[in-house]
């Protein structure tokens, strides 16, 4: 049973309402900019909600709006990348691996098992991100926030929605615009690392020797520029759209390919884009089909080589004289470095062989379309089906030269060695293929009754929506000893070449497996009313039902509603001369989470058990489930409450926008240690609450100075408390998370304190011999997620110049230097080290005596995560019209990240992890992470 909020307590606020579009060089003197109008038309501003638009100064709900001018205005190959810090309560986290996505949390993280990611909705397809599609192509981004708006698409809005609309053809001639840029990337910040002298002395002081690493080594290797180097990017884009009397159309063709700074990183996106829309029957019929066609192709490195290139040793050589790859050898009589040394000092890989022992390649094609058909039955009265679906195909192989890592590794050795290691099978190399596939669709219908009277207006929605999701096929094969060759896209596996017992791989091997699809099923209705343009109200239920859960757990009512109250159309308010618009809105809403990376109506048999049967009791083979499903196990249902206040004052100059929000999630899904005669594993069990309680906070001030000039500074302020409020669970146990590597844990879900809290030793002094000392229990040290994030942007038009600045930064979280903590024996360390380290002489220096175990997670690597990056710095100029035809030639540069200010020590504080912001995994934790990346690029944009 779902349970609704019985208190309600607000931090401190954040929010944006809209996001407004500034000026740009296209408009220089449009009258929107010039008079009190502006934000009389962005209420009149058209936003997509669930199953259908509303004006903006009619909205009751929180919703953020980001127009085309501000997401192409940041270079990017995601579009969700390009948006950072523009919409308050949004929390970006970009990622700057070539083709990589960013990780986007809405308003906090209500679950931790469950599904994090908000639902992408581009023109009625509903998709798991945005990277297939071109943002040059992208006319708006409506991102639902809080519940009585997100209510209408069930347990899908669980965590946000964000609603894409492309591009369309307008009523006149012909358009063509081309778009392209060319930059170049390079790594934003780097960490200063020991020299060799530096290293021999910091390690001989861990070892208690003078003598163990000479100080005079023969090569003094910097890694990071050893395994980096200038990124490239350019992208191409041409549409051409336009409309006739019945009919419209818009297509594009983009090609965006990226060279990142990891040696051999590759990225390249081609798209393809057609939509069109066809009136009939005199305009009573209406139908408009859409499709977007990816191809994308990428060239992957390990991101390990980051980690490796900060703790190899600087005294190893990228190669030896002889041409061998370096290694950690060392001779114990000169303390030397040396090829035939017989002391390997660390296990730390050579950064530089293992990117050119790794190849990898992947592509990956994504098909979304739709159709949409919209038919007037009455005057007020319309029906819509829309019918769209995504279909991906991936292949991808890994080459390893199985025997040249074996030499890498033992450069004194060769191949006869190699061979008489492995006599029975020396294997040459191994190649493994995969192929993927993957598919979903939804289909919704509904009926619209639009109808006003009066002083009376009444909107309705009834309808229905089914989707299928998680249909996925893959197959994986790897084979031994494959001919040497520029690719290896095609593998014969009609024949076997292993004898299935070599200790390098046996032989081949061929895995093949399908997922359970997942299907919703759902019945919504939604009414909207306001009364003379001053009183709105909206409510809306929705029943769905979802194959995940046990038959009689599968279905569940979420509704909402929400009101809002135009006091500016008050009479009472109109003497007044300072407010030009004022709102109050609130709403209340629920909506469930059904989905997760869990398998929740899955059985799975173990065999390896032995049952004692028959009168003599000997065991016989069987088979046990591991992990029991709980027949009760359902949604979490997350419920909150907001209340916003939409303001513009001083003729429309300052606008903005202030939300509280408290959301809370109930029956939150946990595993929980049973007692082992009920299961063995862990049992997901509906367990725990975890409530998300912030403000937003968004303001824009503009106006012009004479008829050339018009300016705008705005920013948005946005504030969360995440915690894990209770768990009604005896048996729930150490849940713990974010691993090293090497066997030190550093987080655990802990009651009164956020998700993805650091669960670590607190450093209380130095012990009398210059260690660390540690408390006796581990303490809650703070949590990857930020308390709060802040956008600002600035910029103005003169004449032909059109210049911007975008800022975002983050506070209040915590993060863990991973890199740093996996020091086990004789790894490099950072310069600052040798600054300040104890001895007897120093017992107060910041860092403690050198040393070469591995540490226990502990407070010392955990550091503030706050940081404020200068997103984006354009400078624009447009041409004036000097050829015939040309409607607009501008020309621009632009600096993308150019700027970093925080007291973080590492690569970059922007560290989402590798298993997109999973609190429990490496999400602020960096290790084996892809730096930030600053950018400095020509663009161009023509239209005809």
């Amino acid at each position: 049973m779902k349970k609704t909020l019985l208190h309600i307590s607000f931090s401190l606020l954040t929010v944006p309402l809209f996001a407004q579009v500034p000026p740009t060089a296209q408009q220089p003197n449009d009258s929107i900019f010039n008079d009190s109008i502006f934000f009389k038309n962005q209420m009149q501003e058209v936003v997509v909600i669930g199953y259908g638009t509303k004006k903006a100064g009619a909205v009751t709900g929180s919703v953020s709006q980001i127009k085309a001018a501000d997401i192409v205005r940041t270079p990017a190959q995601s579009a969700m990348q390009a948006i950072q810090g523009k919409a308050a309560g949004v929390s970006i986290t970009t990622n700057d691996e070539p083709g990589a996505n960013p990780t986007v949390r809405i308003r906090g993280l209500g679950t931790i098992t469950g599904a994090r990611d908000p639902l992408y909705v581009i023109d009625g397809i509903e998709t798991s991100g945005l990277n297939g599609l071109n943002p040059t192509d992208i006319a708006s981004i409506d991102i639902l926030k809080d519940a009585s708006s997100l209510a209408i698409y069930g347990q899908k809005g669980s965590n946000g929605v964000v609603i894409i609309t492309t591009k369309k053809g307008k009523k006149g001639e012909m358009k063509i615009s081309y778009d392209a840029y060319y930059g170049q990337k390079y790594i934003q910040r780097k960490v200063d690392m020991a020299d060799s002298y530096k290293y021999a002395y910091y390690n001989n002081y861990a070892l208690g020797s003078s003598s163990y690493f000479n100080f005079n080594q023969p090569y003094n290797t910097n890694w990071l520029d050893e395994i980096t180097g200038t990124g490239e990017v350019i992208n191409n884009a041409i549409s051409v759209s336009g409309a006739g009397e019945n009919s419209s159309y818009y297509f594009s063709a983009s090609n965006y390919k990226e060279k990142g700074i990891l040696n051999g990183t590759k990225f390249e996106r081609t798209n393809v884009l057609l939509k069109n829309e066809f009136r009939m029957m005199d305009d009573k019929l209406k139908i408009s089909p859409f499709v977007n066609l990816s191809i994308a192709k990428n060239s992957p490195k390990p991101l390990s080589a980051f980690t490796n290139a900060y703790k190899q040793a600087p005294i190893v050589p990228v190669r030896f004289a002889n041409g061998r790859w370096g290694q950690p050898l060392r001779d114990p009589s000169t303390g030397l470095v040396a090829i035939d040394g017989s002391d390997r000092f660390n296990t730390v890989a050579n950064p530089v062989a293992q990117l050119a022992n790794v190849d990898e390649k992947n592509r990956n094609v994504v098909l979304i379309g739709s159709v949409n058909a919209e038919l007037k039955l009455l005057k007020d009265l319309k029906v819509t089906s829309n019918f769209g679906a995504t279909s991906e195909w991936a292949q991808g192989y890994t080459y390893t030269p199985t025997r040249d890592v074996w030499l890498t590794q033992n450069p004194s050795k060769d191949i006869d060695d190699y061979i008489a290691l492995f006599p029975n099978n020396p294997v040459i190399n191994t190649l493994q293929q995969r192929r993927s596939s993957f598919y979903r669709w939804n289909w919704d219908n509904y009926f619209t009754y639009d109808k006003a009277f009066g002083n009376h207006n009444i909107n309705a929605v009834l309808g229905m929506s089914r989707t299928t999701t998680n249909i996925s096929e893959s197959l994986n094969a790897t084979r031994q000893d494959v001919p040497l060759q520029s690719n290896y896209w095609t593998l014969n596996f009609s024949s076997y070449n292993g004898n299935g017992t070599d200790p390098i791989l046996p032989g081949n091997v061929v895995q093949n497996s399908a997922t359970t699809p997942v299907v919703s099923l759902a019945y919504f209705a939604r009414v909207e009313y306001d009364y003379n343009k001053k009183y709105l109200v909206s409510a809306s239920i929705r029943r769905e039902g979802i194959s995940t859960f046990q038959e009689d757990k599968r279905w569940d009512y979420f509704p909402s509603v929400s009101a809002g109250w135009i006091i500016s159309q008050e009479d009472f308010m109109s003497n007044n001369k300072f407010f030009n618009n004022l709102k109050l809105r609130g709403g209340y809403g629920q909506v469930g989470n059904g989905y997760g990376s869990r398998p929740l109506n899955l059985l799975l048999f173990q065999p390896g058990a032995q049952y004692p049967l028959g009168a003599s009791s000997a065991p016989n083979p069987g088979s046990i489930v591991p992990g029991q499903v709980d027949p009760n196990l359902t949604w979490e249902v997350m419920s909150e409450i907001d209340f916003g206040l939409d303001f513009s004052i001083l003729d429309s100059r300052l606008s903005g926008v202030i939300d509280l929000y408290s959301r809370r999630s109930d029956d939150l899904i946990l595993p929980i240690a049973v007692p082992e005669v009920i299961s063995p594993d862990d049992v997901y069990l509906n367990s725990g609450v975890v409530t998300n309680k912030g403000a937003e906070l968004s303001l824009r001030w503009q106006d012009n100075i004479g008829d050339g000039f018009n300016y705008w500074v705005g920013g948005n302020f946005s504030y969360n408390k995440n915690e894990l409020k209770e768990v009604n669970n005896i048996f729930f146990g150490d849940y713990v998370g974010g691993n090293l590597g090497n066997g030190v844990d550093t987080k655990q879900v802990l009651v009164g304190q956020p998700l993805g809290t650091f669960y670590v030793y607190d450093v209380t002094g130095y012990t009398s011999d210059g260690n660390l000392q540690l408390s006796t229990n581990k303490v809650a040290a703070g949590s990857y997620l930020p308390k709060y994030t802040y956008g600002i942007n600035l910029g103005f038009n003169y004449e032909n110049i059109d210049f911007s600045v975008d800022a975002y930064g983050v506070g209040g979280n915590k993060l863990y230097n991973g890199k740093k903590a996996q020091r086990q024996q004789n790894e490099n360390i950072e310069n600052e080290l040798l600054d300040s380290f104890w001895t007897p002489s120093t017992p107060n220096a910041a860092n403690p005596k050198p040393f070469n175990d591995r540490p226990l997670a502990s407070t010392y690597y955990v550091e503030k995560g706050d940081y404020l990056r200068i997103n984006n710095i354009t400078l624009g100029y447009t041409l004036p019209q000097v050829f015939k035809g040309i409607n607009k030639m501008r020309f621009y540069v632009t600096a993308t990240n150019p700027f970093l200010f925080t007291k973080f020590s590492g690569f970059s504080p922007e560290i989402s992890g590798s298993d997109n912001g999973n609190p429990l995994g490496t999400a602020g934790i960096e290790l084996d992470a892809y730096p930030t990346n600053k950018t400095f690029l020509f663009g161009l944009n023509v239209s005809l």
